[in-house]
């Protein structure tokens, strides 16, 4: 029977079809291929301008681009048929029956109205009625009372050409005779029709989950999704009633419920959505009147409210879930660099912030500083260190301030402008800041005074200097036999005559007084030339280089002619000689001075006998690694030279007489001289953070003094009467950073 219904409804629906005018659009001829190679394409100096195919017009958005309109639906009811005027000239009548045949009721009722009809024999229902005598019934009663019956019993009524044909089909079944929309079926007799309800705001399936329960049943209601009408069988009086409340279903959402967008500025739409949701579901119940929705593109939370209800409240827990806490979203974060080098400076935080499966993999990976720690900060029970070329420690000493080592950072240098992008929360941001703060800090620096002297020795220093003997002969006006407290070194005695280390004739050792006292001393026993004065300001931890000599040409390889008739090509090399000094100091927060100290001496040697026109080098070298305290003089010695000549006077021609000739009329004489390379280095400490006005003074005099030292200061204290010449000497300084 509902296949019926359906079938019948369908028809019905198909009345109500929904007519879009269609347009064709122009025709167009597009340019073809074979035009378009052959068309000449304008040009502009060199470049030329390349035709774009010719577009279609979007015509379609036309006809695409519209307005729906509610299906047109046509009112359908059956008639009344006509009936002649009662036989007895009655108009009204009483029906009184109690539990009588339906066959016979509407027998009677046909005959008074005149139609003919052809029953089913199957219908055997008995019905009960009553007709007041104060109100009986009009003969124009009598067909919707007919159909009422019908109704209420399952008996459908189709007519077939002047004949009625009643036949049981079952209650809740059939098509009403009257369809339409409610504004066509007001006033309507029928006992059951059908109305066609286009919905407005709500979609057929919600309107059939809220409706069904009430019309049902007593009713029926059908939905058509695809064209979202729902359509209801009821008598005129419920469907009246239905109409009341489908205003108040169908109703427009955006002017019944309140919304309200709100921005977010520190959180996620998404973390705030579920949030809130877990608060107005604790509120509110297990279904809160409100609806939050997040919107992720924009970070935007909308807040749907019933008619009548108050954001205040929503507005205030928002702020609060907005807040910019220690646990919110990663951000990215700038942090420029002040006075390392970011690409070190990211190295050197990663591998502190290294997870522990990377370190696993690092496990192998050690630090190669050469210079041993001083009250360096102690590291971390299993942080590997950081494995670069030729590593420095950009590490301060002293303590750090206790920073978590599980913070999830990403760290990248940008070398061009010397900055560190760091992608991590801001409360990881804030821990890393710590850190950084304790290593990019302004590095102190080293004012090295290096004095090159060459003392020339004599019959008392013929095996060199003997600096403990010397030291010793003088009172400690001069202040080199003060002691100097060790400070936090132990084991080493500072006194001013403590041979620090010696390798093969070399010496260190450690004076206390000034540089000049003893230079003086020096000069009191010996000739001193002083080779070069050198003074350079070296960054904590980096490298410097002096060089004082000069650059020597020597024969190097031969290409041999591969051609007949060409000669060997004798390439020339040059080699540095003289005196290199290599200075890396290391500054301890005690104020101890850690002075790596590389200092070579390269000088030319006589011919190899062995190799043809070969020139021969001769190279020494000493290495060591001293701990002084600021201003502290550090003398290096023990690079003893001889030096010989031979000097012949004779009377030209005279002197090759045989026999008498060699003897009368010339002379030879040969003469030595033995000179010891004293270096003596002085290390001051210059905080960038003060003021160092009074140690730019102080090199000032210094340098007037070198000055007077350079001019006739020796002159009166060299034994031999000799006046001293300073050395000439090319000087070089290489610093590396």
């Amino acid at each position: 029977m509902f296949a019926i219904l359906m079938k019948k409804t369908s028809l019905i629906l198909c009345c109500a079809s929904l007519v879009v005018s269609c347009s064709t659009p122009p025709e167009r001829n597009p340019m073809g291929a074979m035009e378009l190679a052959t068309t000449q394409l304008p040009t502009y100096g060199e470049t030329p301008v390349i035709a774009e195919l010719p577009q279609a017009t979007p015509v379609a958005l036309k006809e695409i681009n519209h307005v729906g309109q509610f299906p047109n639906v046509q009112t359908l009811s059956s008639k009344s048929p006509a009936t002649p005027a009662s036989s007895k000239g009655a108009d009204t009548f009483e029906l009184n029956f109690e539990q009588v045949e339906l066959r016979q009721v509407i027998e009677i009722i046909a005959d008074e109205l005149g139609v003919s009809m052809v029953i089913d024999p199957t219908i055997g229902d008995k019905v009960t009625i009553r007709t007041p005598k104060e109100k009986p019934l009009r003969k124009a009663d009598l067909w919707p009372l007919m159909q009422l019956l019908l109704t209420d019993t399952g008996i459908s009524m189709e007519k077939k050409g002047g004949v009625y044909h009643l036949k049981k089909t079952g209650v809740g079944t059939g098509l009403p005779a009257n369809v339409g929309v409610s504004s066509g079926l007001i006033g309507s007799d029928a006992s059951e029709a059908m109305q066609i309800t286009p919905l407005r705001y709500i979609n057929a399936d919600a309107a059939l989950a809220v409706l069904t329960p009430l019309i049902q049943p007593q009713g029926r209601i059908i939905s058509l999704p695809s064209l979202n009408v729902i359509g209801i069988i009821a008598s005129p009086d419920r469907l009246e009633r239905i109409n009341r409340l489908l205003t108040v279903v169908d109703a427009d959402p955006f002017q019944h419920r309140g919304m309200r967008l709100f921005r977010l500025s520190n959180s996620k739409s998404t973390e705030v959505q579920a949030e809130l949701e877990k608060i107005l579901q604790a509120i509110s119940g297990n279904a809160p009147a409100y609806q939050v929705i997040g919107l992720e593109r924009i970070n935007s939370v909308l807040v749907i409210a019933p008619p009548q209800g108050s954001f205040t409240e929503v507005a205030s827990w928002i702020e609060v879930l907005d807040e910019r806490s220690e646990d919110s979203a990663e951000q990215v974060f700038i942090y420029r660099v002040k006075n390392l080098e970011a690409k070190e400076l990211a190295a050197t935080l990663a591998e502190v912030f290294k997870t522990d499966d990377a370190k696993d993999k690092d496990k192998t990976t050690k630090r190669t500083d050469e210079l041993p720690p001083v009250a360096a900060i102690p590291a971390q029970p299993g942080q590997p260190a950081t494995p670069t070329p030729e590593p420095k420690s950009t590490a301060p000493t002293g303590s750090v301030l206790a920073v978590s080592a599980k913070l999830k950072v990403n760290l990248v240098a940008d070398e061009k402008t010397n900055s560190l992008i760091v992608r991590a929360t801001p409360r990881d941001y804030k821990q890393l800041l710590t850190t950084i703060a304790q290593l990019d800090r302004v590095a102190k620096e080293v004012m090295v005074n290096v004095v090159i002297a060459e003392v020339t020795l004599n019959e008392a220093t013929q095996f060199g200097i003997d600096w403990r003997g010397l030291f010793g002969k003088h009172d400690s006006s001069y202040g080199y036999n003060a002691k100097l407290p060790a400070g936090n070194l132990p084991g080493a005695d500072l006194s001013s005559n403590t041979a620090i280390g010696s390798l093969a004739g070399f010496s260190v050792n450690l004076l206390s007084g000034d540089i000049f006292a003893v230079l003086n001393l020096l000069a009191s026993t010996n000739a001193v030339s002083i080779l070069s004065r050198p003074s350079i300001l070296i960054r904590d931890n980096e490298d410097a280089t002096f060089n004082v000599g000069s650059n020597e040409p020597y024969l190097g390889d031969v290409t041999r002619a591969t051609v007949s008739g060409q000669s060997d090509i004798q390439s020339i090399q040059y080699r540095d000689t003289g005196i290199t000094l290599k200075v890396t100091p290391r500054i301890s927060e005690d104020g101890i001075v850690n002075l790596k100290l590389s200092q070579e001496l390269t000088q030319l040697g006589p011919e190899s006998s062995t190799v043809q026109n070969a020139q021969s080098f001769s190279q020494r070298k000493l290495e060591t690694v001293v701990a002084v305290r600021d201003r502290t003089p550090i003398v290096l010695g023990g690079l003893i030279q001889n030096k010989g000549s031979n000097e012949r006077q004779e009377i030209p021609g005279i002197s090759k007489i045989p026999l008498v000739g060699e003897t009368l009329f010339s002379s030879r004489s040969d003469s030595g001289e033995r000179t010891e390379l004293v270096l003596i280095i002085v290390p001051e400490i210059i905080n960038p953070d003060l003021d160092n006005s009074v140690i730019v003074q102080n090199f000032r005099l210094r340098m007037q003094k070198v000055q007077e030292l350079l001019a006739s200061d020796y002159d009166v204290l060299l034994e031999d009467g000799r006046k001293y010449i300073p050395a000439k000497a090319t000087t070089q300084t290489n610093t590396q950073q």
